[in-house]
Protein backbone atom coordinates (compact mmCIF):
# COMPACT_ATOMS: atom_id res chain seq x y z
CA UNK A 1 0.00 0.00 0.00
CA UNK A 2 2.87 2.38 0.82
CA UNK A 3 4.38 2.27 -2.73
CA UNK A 4 1.05 3.53 -4.10
CA UNK A 5 1.03 6.65 -1.91
CA UNK A 6 3.78 8.53 -3.84
CA UNK A 7 2.18 7.63 -7.18
CA UNK A 8 -1.25 8.73 -5.98
CA UNK A 9 0.25 11.97 -4.62
CA UNK A 10 1.99 12.69 -7.94
CA UNK A 11 -1.23 12.02 -9.87
CA UNK A 12 -3.17 14.43 -7.66
CA UNK A 13 -0.47 17.10 -7.98
CA UNK A 14 -0.49 16.83 -11.77
CA UNK A 15 -4.29 17.03 -11.85
CA UNK A 16 -4.12 20.17 -9.71
CA UNK A 17 -1.54 21.74 -12.07
CA UNK A 18 -3.75 21.01 -15.06
CA UNK A 19 -6.74 22.66 -13.38
CA UNK A 20 -4.58 25.66 -12.43
CA UNK A 21 -3.31 26.01 -16.03
CA UNK A 22 -6.89 25.85 -17.32
CA UNK A 23 -8.00 28.49 -14.82
CA UNK A 24 -5.12 30.80 -15.78
CA UNK A 25 -5.45 30.31 -19.55
CA UNK A 26 -7.33 32.98 -21.52
CA UNK A 27 -10.88 31.99 -22.41
CA UNK A 28 -11.32 30.39 -25.83
CA UNK A 29 -12.76 32.58 -28.59
CA UNK A 30 -16.56 32.81 -28.61
CA UNK A 31 -18.30 31.55 -31.70
CA UNK A 32 -21.41 33.28 -32.94
CA UNK A 33 -23.12 30.61 -35.00
CA UNK A 34 -25.66 32.65 -36.93
CA UNK A 35 -24.35 35.06 -39.56
CA UNK A 36 -26.32 38.22 -40.24
CA UNK A 37 -28.87 38.10 -43.04
CA UNK A 38 -28.45 41.22 -45.19
CA UNK A 39 -32.21 41.81 -45.06
CA UNK A 40 -31.99 42.03 -41.26
CA UNK A 41 -29.76 45.14 -41.27
CA UNK A 42 -30.26 46.81 -44.67
CA UNK A 43 -32.46 49.47 -42.99
CA UNK A 44 -29.45 50.63 -40.95
CA UNK A 45 -27.53 51.81 -44.02
CA UNK A 46 -30.10 54.51 -44.80
CA UNK A 47 -29.89 58.08 -43.63
CA UNK A 48 -32.50 59.09 -41.08
CA UNK A 49 -33.81 62.09 -39.18
CA UNK A 50 -32.74 60.97 -35.67
CA UNK A 51 -29.65 61.82 -33.65
CA UNK A 52 -28.19 59.63 -30.93
CA UNK A 53 -25.90 61.53 -28.59
CA UNK A 54 -24.55 60.80 -25.20
CA UNK A 55 -21.86 60.80 -22.59
CA UNK A 56 -19.93 57.99 -20.93
CA UNK A 57 -18.28 58.35 -17.53
CA UNK A 58 -17.20 56.21 -14.57
CA UNK A 59 -16.24 57.27 -11.06
CA UNK A 60 -13.23 55.96 -9.18
CA UNK A 61 -13.15 57.50 -5.73
CA UNK A 62 -13.31 61.27 -6.18
CA UNK A 63 -12.25 61.12 -9.83
CA UNK A 64 -14.63 60.94 -12.78
CA UNK A 65 -13.19 59.34 -15.91
CA UNK A 66 -14.76 59.64 -19.36
CA UNK A 67 -14.54 57.92 -22.73
CA UNK A 68 -12.48 60.86 -24.10
CA UNK A 69 -10.46 59.65 -27.06
CA UNK A 70 -12.13 56.22 -27.11
CA UNK A 71 -14.25 54.97 -29.97
CA UNK A 72 -18.03 54.95 -29.67
CA UNK A 73 -20.15 52.65 -31.83
CA UNK A 74 -23.74 52.51 -32.94
CA UNK A 75 -24.64 48.91 -33.83
CA UNK A 76 -27.89 48.00 -35.61
CA UNK A 77 -29.99 45.37 -33.87
CA UNK A 78 -29.84 41.85 -35.31
CA UNK A 79 -29.81 38.32 -33.90
CA UNK A 80 -26.02 38.38 -34.33
CA UNK A 81 -25.66 41.71 -32.48
CA UNK A 82 -27.87 40.47 -29.62
CA UNK A 83 -25.78 37.28 -29.28
CA UNK A 84 -22.60 39.34 -29.32
CA UNK A 85 -23.88 41.71 -26.61
CA UNK A 86 -24.93 38.74 -24.45
CA UNK A 87 -21.45 37.20 -24.87
CA UNK A 88 -19.73 40.45 -23.85
CA UNK A 89 -22.12 41.97 -21.29
CA UNK A 90 -24.26 39.05 -20.12
CA UNK A 91 -27.46 40.56 -21.55
CA UNK A 92 -28.64 42.53 -24.58
CA UNK A 93 -30.24 45.53 -22.88
CA UNK A 94 -27.62 47.37 -20.84
CA UNK A 95 -24.31 46.37 -19.35
CA UNK A 96 -20.70 46.94 -18.43
CA UNK A 97 -17.67 44.70 -18.62
CA UNK A 98 -14.73 45.47 -16.35
CA UNK A 99 -11.36 45.98 -18.04
CA UNK A 100 -9.86 43.54 -15.55
CA UNK A 101 -11.85 40.73 -17.21
CA UNK A 102 -10.11 41.35 -20.53
CA UNK A 103 -11.84 41.51 -23.89
CA UNK A 104 -14.13 38.79 -25.16
CA UNK A 105 -12.47 37.32 -28.24
CA UNK A 106 -14.54 36.11 -31.18
CA UNK A 107 -13.47 33.56 -33.82
CA UNK A 108 -14.13 36.19 -36.46
CA UNK A 109 -16.57 39.03 -36.93
CA UNK A 110 -19.29 38.78 -39.52
CA UNK A 111 -18.20 41.25 -42.26
CA UNK A 112 -21.76 42.56 -42.48
CA UNK A 113 -21.67 43.34 -38.74
CA UNK A 114 -18.48 45.33 -39.19
CA UNK A 115 -19.72 47.18 -42.29
CA UNK A 116 -22.97 48.33 -40.63
CA UNK A 117 -21.32 49.80 -37.50
CA UNK A 118 -21.41 53.57 -37.20
CA UNK A 119 -18.31 54.90 -35.47
CA UNK A 120 -17.19 58.10 -33.87
CA UNK A 121 -14.73 59.19 -31.17
CA UNK A 122 -15.65 60.56 -27.74
CA UNK A 123 -14.60 64.20 -27.38
CA UNK A 124 -12.51 65.63 -24.51
CA UNK A 125 -15.55 65.75 -22.20
CA UNK A 126 -16.64 62.17 -22.97
CA UNK A 127 -19.48 63.11 -25.32
CA UNK A 128 -20.33 61.48 -28.64
CA UNK A 129 -22.97 61.99 -31.33
CA UNK A 130 -24.38 60.06 -34.28
CA UNK A 131 -26.40 62.24 -36.68
CA UNK A 132 -28.78 61.11 -39.46
CA UNK A 133 -29.74 57.80 -37.80
CA UNK A 134 -32.69 55.90 -39.31
CA UNK A 135 -35.57 54.59 -37.17
CA UNK A 136 -34.76 51.29 -35.50
CA UNK A 137 -33.23 49.56 -32.50
CA UNK A 138 -29.52 50.17 -31.96
CA UNK A 139 -26.78 49.37 -29.45
CA UNK A 140 -24.53 52.18 -28.24
CA UNK A 141 -21.12 50.93 -27.08
CA UNK A 142 -17.97 52.61 -25.82
CA UNK A 143 -15.30 52.25 -23.15
CA UNK A 144 -14.00 54.29 -20.22
CA UNK A 145 -10.47 53.20 -19.35
CA UNK A 146 -7.58 54.48 -17.28
CA UNK A 147 -4.39 53.19 -15.69
CA UNK A 148 -4.83 52.13 -12.09
CA UNK A 149 -2.21 51.19 -9.51
CA UNK A 150 0.73 49.36 -11.05
CA UNK A 151 -0.48 50.32 -14.55
CA UNK A 152 -3.38 47.91 -14.13
CA UNK A 153 -6.23 48.60 -16.57
CA UNK A 154 -9.26 50.09 -14.80
CA UNK A 155 -12.73 50.99 -16.05
CA UNK A 156 -14.44 48.98 -18.72
CA UNK A 157 -16.67 48.68 -21.75
CA UNK A 158 -20.33 49.60 -21.69
CA UNK A 159 -23.46 49.13 -23.79
CA UNK A 160 -27.05 50.30 -23.91
CA UNK A 161 -29.86 49.30 -26.27
CA UNK A 162 -31.86 52.25 -27.64
CA UNK A 163 -35.03 52.48 -29.72
CA UNK A 164 -34.79 55.43 -32.08
CA UNK A 165 -37.94 56.69 -33.84
CA UNK A 166 -39.73 59.77 -35.12
CA UNK A 167 -36.91 62.16 -36.06
CA UNK A 168 -35.88 62.91 -32.49
CA UNK A 169 -32.79 63.36 -30.39
CA UNK A 170 -32.08 60.35 -28.20
CA UNK A 171 -29.76 61.10 -25.26
CA UNK A 172 -27.77 58.23 -23.79
CA UNK A 173 -25.88 58.19 -20.50
CA UNK A 174 -23.44 55.33 -20.03
CA UNK A 175 -23.03 53.30 -17.95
Amino acid sequence: MKPLAPILGLALALAGCTQFEQAMAPPPPSALSQPIAASEVEWSRRSGANTVSGIATMKAGDTTHSCAGQGANLVPDSAYARARMRAIFGNDTRGTRASSLGPVKFDRDDPLYVSTLRRTTCDASGSFSFPRVPDGVWYVTTAVKWDGPGDRAEGGSMMKRVDVRGGRLVKVTLP
